[in-house]
């Protein structure tokens, strides 16, 4: 009877033991979805008011869909924030500066503007880049035409890639 009785445990513990409680291997083969879907771009341009006072300046950029777009800079921040719904896609922007002659009343011009761009998929770590994109010190009037001109078109931006990869890379426009 102890034999019986004996075996019957072990046969019990071996079919515990064999049995499965649930469907692990599917969850491996299905791809994790990323909770947060967004896609984000966020441009922001800080430029001295002197700029604003000498020049007209035109922000062209990517709208969502990877598109061309352009705005008037009518203040000294200038932001833009754009939400893709697909990747891969090219963000970015550049500025067209038309210098007002006119108003280089002057001898001499001190201005810097700032770019900074914030690319972030699926609410993963935000990707930064900050730049410098027009800076003059104790710079006479014709320079500064001169650097207005070199400095118009100059584009920034960043390629989000189909695995939602983002590198600092300069758009065509």
């Amino acid at each position: 009877m102890k034999k019986f009785f004996f075996m019957s445990i072990m046969v019990l513990m071996a079919a515990l033991t064999l049995t499965s409680c649930g469907s692990d291997d599917d969850k491996k083969d299905e791809p994790q979805q990323p909770k947060d879907k967004t896609i984000k771009y966020v441009v922001t341009a800080q430029f001295d008011q002197v700029i604003l006072d000498i020049c007209d300046i035109t922000a062209n950029y990517k709208d969502a869909s990877g598109k061309n777009a352009q705005e008037k800079v009518t203040s000294t921040t200038w932001t833009k924030t754009i939400n893709p719904t697909s990747l891969p896609i090219q963000m970015g922007v550049n500025f067209v500066y038309s210098v007002k002659e006119d108003k280089l009343t002057q001898d001499k011009y001190d201005f810097s503007a700032v770019l900074k761009q914030v690319g972030q998929v699926y609410g993963g770590t935000p990707i930064q880049d900050t730049e410098t994109i027009v800076m003059a010190s104790g710079q006479t009037k014709e320079k500064i035409v001169d650097l207005f001109n070199r400095k118009s078109g100059h584009s920034y931006g960043m390629y989000f890639d189909a695995q939602g990869n983002i590198t600092v890379n300069r758009p065509d426009f």
